[in-house]
């Protein structure tokens, strides 16, 4: 909506020369109309280009339009050439901080008074600057609210995808804590009367002397040890089954307004200690809050997969703006102490235009066949 309004305010302010250029191409030949075509030019070109790169070379860029809008000023002559400045005023909240941005445009409003002073007299220059003036303000103040609002947004979905994770990993303990209750229970209650049980047998195989009986005996021994050596099977199975992490990792992604998350998971991949699957669930929730933060991404993909050395491979991608120089926050700096605590690995890579990629490896991962 902005790109649109700004590109039909420089289509505004160029329409009468413009209509002009258009009947006579002759008129190029003047060296007025020839700058100030270029300045048109370059003002409309370096705001789509600002537009489009979402804040990347943003003071380049603005000084750019800044200088092209000055030459459309000076060299115009319709009184309207001013309104290009507070184009500018719009995006100078999302390509710097509040107190620059008010910097940069009061000082492109001294710039404009003083070409106003060379081209008309004092009292109109003073009347024409303080009409311009009064629209930066305007456009000014409304782009700092909307950033704020973006802001917001962004902190509280980041906020979202914190508690979401939080009560995400609080129902997998919920569930661990009662697969190994009843883990317990098998063990210390079934187990305890199954091996009396299979005691008692063994001393009536002894002291019973007629071989039918015996042999009765026999079987119901074999039975019981049997049915004690399965219940320990089945405790073993479930102080040792982590749970599969695709459905945990959907309730995330679930959770993450604004963003688009691309899930590649095996529906059976589990890792081998319940460690392991928490530090990689943590691995995916930074990801997705280091992107609603920072990144200005829509996109977000991510792939876990098994390996032949027996190792989890996690990789993440989005098609935010990047970074040119990144520096690890306490977020990655936790993530890469977990995986290098249980003898993974966490690597990042991230180039300006290029958005953001993580490459991590946890070992000992099963449950599902390699791709």
């Amino acid at each position: 909506m902005l790109l649109v309004a700004g590109l039909l305010t420089w289509a505004v302010v160029g329409s009468s020369y413009g209509e002009e250029i258009l009947r006579r191409p002759s008129v190029l030949a003047s060296p007025r109309v020839l700058t100030w075509f270029i300045g048109f030019l370059a003002f409309g070109m370096g705001y789509w280009r600002s537009a489009r790169s979402r804040g990347q070379g943003g003071p380049v860029l603005m000084a750019v339009q800044t200088v092209a809008a000055l030459v459309v000023i000076a060299t115009g002559g319709t009184g309207v050439e001013g309104a290009l400045l507070a184009i500018i005023a719009g995006q100078a909240p999302e390509m710097m901080s509040q107190r620059r941005a008010m910097v940069w445009v009061l000082a492109q409003s001294v710039a404009m008074l003083g070409v106003f002073l060379v081209i008309y007299p004092l009292e109109r220059a003073l009347l024409q600057t303080l009409i311009f003036v009064g629209f930066q303000g305007f456009t000014l103040g409304s782009a700092v609210v909307m950033v704020r609002e973006a802001k917001a947004r962004a902190e509280l979905a980041r906020l979202n995808v914190e508690l979401q994770a939080t009560q995400v990993l609080l129902a997998a303990r919920e569930r661990e804590g009662e697969r190994l209750r009843i883990a317990r229970e098998l063990h210390d209650s079934l187990g305890h009367h199954l091996t009396a049980l299979s005691l008692n047998l063994e001393a009536a195989v002894h002291t019973v002397k007629d071989p039918a009986s015996v042999e009765h005996l026999r079987r119901a021994r074999e039975a019981s040890r049997t049915l004690l050596s399965e219940v320990r099977q089945s405790v073993s199975a479930l102080r040792e089954s982590p749970e599969p992490l695709l459905a945990t990792l959907r309730e995330l992604a679930r959770s993450t307004p604004g963003l688009t998350v691309h899930l590649d998971v095996p529906e059976t991949l589990a890792l081998d200690s319940p460690e392991a699957t928490h530090s990689l669930i943590r691995c995916v929730q930074e990801v997705l809050t280091n992107t609603l933060r920072h990144a200005r991404a829509t996109q977000l993909w991510v792939r876990i997969a098994p390996e032949e050395d027996g190792g989890v491979r996690v990789t993440t991608r989005d098609d935010g703006h990047g970074a040119r120089a990144p520096t690890p926050g306490a977020g990655l700096t936790g993530m890469r102490e977990r995986f290098t605590r249980l003898g993974g690995h966490v690597e990042w890579r991230a180039e300006e235009g290029q958005g953001w990629e993580l490459n991590a490896w946890l070992p000992a991962a099963r449950g599902a066949e390699l791709s």
